[in-house]
Parts: C-alpha cells; sequence; structure tokens
C-alpha cells in the first residue's frame, strides 16, 4: 500500500498534477512521512538522514516557486538535524511527527483563511478570481454554503486553464458566472467589485508569487480602483531573499503544441508559470490570523510558525 501511495505521489508531483501550492506541500510532506517509514526495521540514522535530505531536496527542486515547499523541506531537515540520538527509529518518529503534524496544521490553517476571505463575499458583490487555488476554492464554496448571492468572474489562467476547476467547484450553486480570456483581464476588472488570488508563495515585503496572469490582474485592479486580496495560510510565506524563489518554467510544448516553427527552434518560447507581484498592489491578505495587511503578514508567519516569539 504505502509503495504504491510513495510511486502515486512522486507520478502526481512531477507531472504537476498536485491542485495548489498548499496541497503540493501536503504531498510533500506525505511522501517524507512515507519513505522514511519504508526504509527497512535495519536503517541507521545516517540512512535516515539521507533519505530527508533526498526526498526534501527532490520535492524543493521540482516545485522552486513555491515556498511552502521549501518550508515544509527545510523544517523536515532541520527535525532530523536536531535528533541528536543514535536510535534511528526515534529519529524516524520525530520526523514523521513533525510531517503528520504540518499536514494537519495546514488542512486546519487553509479552512480558516477561507472563512476569513469568504467574508469579503457579501450579497449582490461581483468578484473576480485567476488560477486555481485550494484556498480560494474553500472560500468560494464557504460563502455559497452561507447562502450568499454573489457573481464570479473567472479568468481561464493559460496554458493549463486551471480556473476551471473552480468554475467546476461552484457549479452546483446558483451563484452567475462569467469566463474571460486572460486577455480580457482589464475588461473583466472593470466589472467587479474586488478581486481574489491565492498564493504560491508570500514575501516578507508583503509582494507574492503566483501563477503567471496575477500581476496583469493586480495592475488592472490598481487602474480600476478595485481592491485585490490574497487568501493563503502563513505557512506560504518565505523569510529569505525573494530571489531564492525561482520562477518556475514549464515545457514550450505546453503553448506551441505541434507548431513546426516552435518545434524547429525558430521561434523561442518563453512558457514562465509564476510571477512576482509587489505588495503595494494588494489591499489584504486573508489568512488563519485573520485579514492582514501586506507589511504585516511576515511578522504574522513568523510568530504563527514560532520563528519569532509573539510580540517582538
Amino acid at each position: 500500500m504505502d509503495s504504491a501511495r510513495i510511486d502515486q505521489l512522486t507520478e502526481d508531483i512531477a507531472a504537476n498534477r498536485v491542485p495548489g501550492g498548499s496541497a503540493f506541500a501536503r504531498a510533500a510532506a506525505e511522501l517524507i512521512l512515507l519513505r522514511i517509514s519504508a526504509l527497512p526495521d535495519s536503517s541507521d540514522t545516517a540512512a535516515v538522514r539521507d533519505t530527508v535530505d533526498q526526498v526534501s531536496r527532490w520535492v524543493a527542486a521540482t516545485k522552486p516557486s513555491m515556498a511552502v515547499v521549501r518550508n515544509v523541506a527545510d523544517l523536515a531537515r532541520s527535525v532530523g538535524a536536531d535528533v541528536h540520538t543514535a536510535d534511528a527509529l526515534g529519529l524516524r518518529n520525530a520526523v514523521g511527527e513533525a510531517m503528520r503534524s504540518y499536514i494537519a496544521r495546514s488542512v486546519e490553517a487553509l479552512d480558516s483563511a477561507a472563512q476569513v476571505a469568504a467574508a469579503l463575499l457579501t450579497d449582490d458583490v461581483t468578484v473576480l478570481v485567476h488560477s486555481y487555488s485550494a484556498s480560494l476554492e474553500a472560500a468560494l464554496l464557504a460563502a455559497t454554503r452561507r447562502g450568499t448571492h454573489f457573481r464570479l468572474l473567472v479568468t481561464e489562467s493559460r496554458p493549463y486553464r486551471e480556473s476551471r476547476r473552480l468554475i467546476e467547484a461552484v457549479s452546483d450553486s446558483a451563484i452567475d458566472v462569467t469566463l474571460y480570456s486572460d486577455a480580457a483581464v482589464a475588461i473583466a476588472t472593470q466589472a467587479a467589485d474586488l478581486a481574489i488570488v491565492g498564493a504560491d508563495s508570500v514575501f516578507m515585503d508583503g509582494s507574492l508569487a503566483n501563477k503567471t496572469g496575477s500581476l496583469p490582474l493586480a495592475l488592472a485592479c490598481s487602474h480600476s480602483g478595485v481592491p485585490l486580496y490574497v487568501v493563503t495560510e502563513l505557512a506560504k510565506v518565505y523569510f529569505g531573499d525573494p530571489d531564492d524563489i525561482e520562477m518556475e518554467l514549464r515545457p514550450a510544448a505546453e503553448l506551441t503544441a505541434d507548431w513546426e516553427l516552435a518545434t524547429s527552434g525558430r521561434v523561442t518560447v518563453w512558457n514562465q508559470f509564476f510571477e512576482r507581484t509587489d505588495g503595494s498592489l494588494v489591499r489584504g491578505y486573508a489568512t488563519e490570523r485573520g485579514l492582514l495587511p501586506p507589511d504585516e503578514i511576515g511578522q504574522a508567519a513568523a510568530q504563527s510558525w514560532g520563528w519569532l516569539p509573539a510580540g517582538e
């Protein structure tokens, strides 16, 4: 059973089939947990540490734009480094418990952040969203379950068109939904009262990284005076240099299919999957600790995850 699950997680992470940064991080934590659990009983502490390090490096390299995945990998390695014992079983248990705890806490944080974002959606408000986020889906569903009658505008988020997942999630509700092309984001913004996106990484300066198309949306919102909110769990905050987080490039074939001018190399294809958006373009972050201004997001994350004492 564990072997099949390990293979499935590895394949899904490598193939970009895990929906959203929070789910990616939980998948990474589960993979680390299962890989160390699958080690032979005779494994020593060096073997356990090597496995943790190997899997951690792989998941972080596979999703370089998702700070939350890097944070989970760093957490797993730090637990392994902090357990000074010759007891390999004790080390495995410590890392495994850290991963299980992270998964449970992430689920709880996502739900809490979604409830904060859902409160922004009142009757007759028109909200614009872009790309897929599990937190964003949870917020939309929470609002529909409350019986809120909002209107939903969606830009498609090419090349995968992930935004369709959001539409499918609320398709059984009575809310009105309108789909726009990514190129029509300024037109969509003019029809919106507010916009909400998820985040794959958030930085101490209040900026974020999210699916390409988020920056044009933020700029269009700024131009039209439409407030932009971000729904995210605080585990996505990265405390290092934002330049450490690479903006992932995807294969050219996702944009070109069998177009001969591209496959021959005559046309260079730049398929950037994520991009940075400045915190000055964000009205607020909906998090498990409430609605926060961009300049408070780093301190809140540090306090929430224990890197700084509360009130410092």
